[in-house]
């Protein structure tokens, strides 16, 4: 399977589910000011991994769970 390389987190989240956007919006919602600030503009590419790696782990959890 061919790794895509996405741009943006949009770019990501569009091909996740839509349990999976949920949970991550949860955890961006769940955030202080300034822990968004910092990874907005102080690690904007790691943004994106931290997302990936996020959905990664609740995949995981999710197939624990069936």
């Amino acid at each position: 399977m061919k790794k895509k390389n996405f741009k943006t987190i949009k770019d990501y989240l569009e091909t996740c589910s839509e349990e999976e956007n949920k949970f991550i919006y949860k955890i961006y919602q769940d955030m202080k000011v300034d822990e968004l600030v910092d990874i907005i503009f102080t690690w904007p590419s790691a943004d994106l991994i931290f997302v990936i790696e996020q959905v990664g782990e609740y995949r995981k959890k999710l197939e624990k769970n069936v």
